[in-house]
């Protein structure tokens, strides 16, 4: 597997590639107003841009392709822009991952409360409506910016854990679901590992059987992801399942690979993942 260590520097790949295109040999010469334009590029069209009409437009000349692909080129590998969106999950992304988290009182969304203890706990609804209680323990505190339930480690550990809620077809049960339909709801690209691309190397297996008393499975996961820097991270989690109405409850404890096996409390987060009926009302019930 190709590491991070073992790439080429950025800056390097795009110093030799100006050097091969500005060589004689190839015919082209970069000109002052190219390297400008490779520099500190415009962001306002000109009138016979490409965007205009073809009839209106000149072709594009080699200076122009060169000078533009390496705009992009550049903002990618300049220090700085591209480490400090990186973060893995809980990290900056393009767009809010989808969780699948709807709360009962819409108005607990925007309040994130935590025991002293680490406990959590929230009511949410099924997507067939029926109200669900759940709860888990963390020693990590919750996140104020994400999207849904997550508690974090923000002093650079590398853990969190997050909920997960999908839809069950019609008479599917926790003893009956399979470990794809696991991974498809957690590994897609609409979800919090899946910002950059979809992770890859996926393998997941349950290693704690106890749905046959309707309680709670627990899977372990191993996968391969992107960073918002575009390098690859190894992961582990463990994966916390419960079903309640037809509604597929996750909790996903994760960190690095390296970190995985050094860490006992992970084991305890997935062990206190609790998601059950909760007492029916009418508060905020779905129709």
């Amino acid at each position: 597997m190709t590491t991070a260590s073992s790439r080429v520097p950025c800056w390097a790949m795009a110093f030799l590639l100006i050097a091969f295109l500005a060589s004689p040999a190839h015919g082209f010469t970069p000109s002052r107003r190219h390297r400008m334009k490779m520099i500190a590029p415009t962001l306002r069209p000109k009138k016979n841009s490409i965007l205009t009409k073809q009839s209106s437009s000149p072709s594009l000349t080699r200076g122009d392709f060169v000078s533009k692909s390496l705009i992009g080129y550049f903002i990618v590998c300049i220090p700085g822009v591209a480490t400090a969106f990186e973060g893995g999950v809980g990290g900056l992304g393009k767009t809010r991952p989808q969780t699948g988290v709807v709360f009962r009182d819409p108005d607990a969304a925007a309040v994130k409360t935590q025991s002293k203890s680490g406990e959590v706990n929230y009511e949410l609804v099924a997507p067939d409506g029926t109200p669900v209680f759940l709860s888990f323990t963390a020693p990590w505190p919750l996140s104020k910016s994400a999207a849904g339930i997550e508690a974090r480690d923000n002093s650079g550990g590398y853990e969190s854990s997050f909920v997960l809620v999908a839809e069950l077809p019609k008479g599917l049960s926790l003893a009956k679901i399979k470990p794809a339909l696991i991974s498809q709801t957690i590994f897609g690209s609409g979800g919090k590992f899946g910002m950059y691309g979809s992770p890859t190397d996926v393998k997941i297996k349950k290693i704690d059987n106890t749905g046959s008393d309707g309680g709670m499975d627990i899977y372990e996961a191993s996968f391969t992801t992107l960073t918002p820097a575009m390098r690859e991270s190894d992961r582990k989690a463990y994966i916390s399942a419960s079903v309640v109405g037809n509604g597929l409850f996750l909790l996903v404890t994760t960190t690095t690979s390296a970190r995985f096996q050094k860490l006992d409390s992970l084991r305890q987060v997935a062990d206190s993942f609790l998601a059950i009926p909760a007492p029916k009302s009418s508060l905020n019930q779905r129709k």
